[in-house]
């Protein structure tokens, strides 16, 4: 259809065709100012009547590019005939018919997340956006550590078109976790036994970033940028994921869906959450230190392989064991997140000169091709793998369970547990659920 409006008092030429919406603003000195937008982008449209007036509006909201990957809100506002406006919308209406986008969510804000800015962040940038679009929620806020179970009890998830995290990436993996756990017990299922084969959740999870690292939402849409995470939710589309479970002493401590890290980046995180008091700052620190006192462990490796699906093993002194969820592979020069694997990536990280060992991390931090190509990292690609630590001394607690002498500690998406266990087991979970979001590469 085409049709002539009024913008800012000038005239607009209006086209819409299957595609796209053109614009053409007449102006009297220079040339035309044009404006397309693909139907793709067009978050809603909007109909609105003026008072004592024969002249109505159409306010079409859409997702506007800058750079760095950052989406912006942006309103059209149309003028014109209420024939007009109704025929546009209508328009809309018709290209829009088979298109099914969420309006129904669940939402849970971390008040203590990173600065302690998720709520503002979530009802100043993101609530009029999703107001705007005609979608609707339900706000929990978390009153401390896990208790994100607790918005669930009471919840019909067939009423939703899905869950919504305002937090960094540990609140993130708490919500998962309690969504999956009660996935489980709803059909029967075990969560504590490594061998149980998961039930996937029926709804996207979205997350709008409002925490320290955000790693989650920067390797999803190429930015932490909290309103274009909320623009790609309202868009609707989303990407299949993976998690992780841990298991120690036959007790699953959490499930994981952006890293698992054991040795070096267990202790840099629970340096950093041991002095979270420090704020952002202990992560420029913490890190650096464990850096330069790095450790050793003692342990054997086992592993299965995805090529073979046979069971190997690595025995030695290992300073990490880990692994990405979301993984990182080499493109070109540098590397980029993959989601939704079919394998996870183990790096066994062997001892080497602190120098080599820091361009090597380093290479990780920047994001560079060959980042794993060091003599001293092996990598394998494995479904599952369990981590002995037999050789390491133990005590005998006074009910008579035997526990790890020293501390050591797991990073799952940025939290530190400690494992106390001679052994812990880590398997991929692959298609658990989807996250909203496209990659952004």
């Amino acid at each position: 259809m085409e049709g002539s409006f009024m913008k800012h008092g000038r005239q607009c030429d209006v086209t819409i065709t299957k595609t796209h919406l053109k614009c053409s603003l007449k102006n009297n000195i220079g040339p035309n100012v044009q404006l397309e937008v693909s139907l793709s982008d067009v978050l809603a449209v909007q109909t609105q009547s003026r008072e004592n007036s024969n002249i109505n509006s159409v306010v079409v909201h859409y997702a506007g590019n800058k750079k760095d990957k950052v989406l912006t809100w942006e309103k059209l506002v149309l003028a014109g005939e209420p024939e007009l406006c109704k025929e546009v919308n209508n328009v809309f209406s018709y290209a829009f018919a088979d298109r099914h986008r969420p309006k129904h969510y669940l939402v849970l804000i971390n008040p203590r997340s990173g600065k302690k800015t998720a709520r503002r962040i979530f009802h100043k940038k993101v609530a009029p956006l999703f107001r705007a679009c005609g979608t609707t929620f339900k706000v929990y806020e978390t009153t401390g550590p896990n208790d994100a179970k607790t918005a669930f009890q009471d919840v019909d998830f067939s009423t939703l078109d899905g869950v919504l995290v305002v937090g960094g990436d540990g609140f993130y993996s708490e919500v998962v976790t309690a969504l999956v756990l009660r996935q489980q017990q709803a059909n029967g299922i075990d969560a504590d036994d490594p061998e149980a084969t998961l039930t996937p959740l029926t709804f996207p999870v979205g997350i709008i970033p409002g925490g320290s690292g955000n790693y989650v939402t920067k390797y999803l849409h190429g930015s932490t940028d909290p309103v274009t995470a909320a623009i790609k939710i309202v868009l609707g589309k989303t990407t299949p994921t993976n998690i992780v479970s841990l298991h120690q002493g036959s007790k699953l401590q959490a499930y994981a869906g952006l890293l698992l890290g054991f040795g070096l980046f267990g202790d840099m995180m629970y340096m950093c959450e041991k002095y979270r008091w420090m704020g952002n700052v202990r992560y420029k620190i913490f890190p650096v230190k464990c850096i330069f006192s790095r450790r050793l462990i003692n342990a054997e490796v086992e592993y299965l392989k995805e090529s073979t699906g046979q069971w190997h093993k690595a025995n030695g002194s290992f300073y990490s064991v880990e692994t990405g969820v979301v993984d990182l592979a080499d493109k070109e020069t540098k590397l980029v997140p993959v989601f939704g694997d079919s394998a996870l990536n183990l790096h066994l990280v062997t001892e080497c000169p602190l120098g080599d060992h820091i361009k090597q991390l380093t290479k990780v931090a920047d994001w560079v091709s060959g980042a794993y190509d060091f003599n001293f990292v092996q990598t394998e690609r494995v479904l599952r793998y369990r981590v002995s630590l037999a050789s390491l001394p133990t005590v005998k607690l006074a009910g008579g369970e035997e526990v790890l002498a020293d501390h050591y500690y797991v990073n799952l998406d940025g939290e530190a547990i400690l494992i106390d266990k001679p052994s812990f087991d880590v398997r991929l979970h692959t298609g658990i659920f989807q996250i909203f979001g496209e990659m952004q590469l």
